[in-house]
């Protein structure tokens, strides 16, 4: 059985053996975000350039998971 470790940022008690996995998945950043960013904030701006009809279809769309018009 492993020893028990106090985390460094959070000062909780955990086993050595999982202390890796509670940091990384408690304490990053997650890097999806990171790396999406630019193209949210690109998706943003199209977005708001679109006339008001426009985005209410755009968020009617997102708000309900529906595939556009064929």
């Amino acid at each position: 059985m492993g020893q028990m470790i106090k985390c460094d940022i959070c000062g909780k008690i955990y086993n050595e053996s999982h202390l890796t996995t509670h940091k990384r998945r408690s304490h990053e950043t997650p890097r999806s975000s990171k790396q999406n960013t630019p193209s949210v904030e690109a998706v943003l701006s199209m977005y708001e350039q679109l006339p008001e009809e426009r985005k209410r279809e755009v968020f009617s769309r997102l708000a309900t998971g529906a595939q556009p018009k064929s």
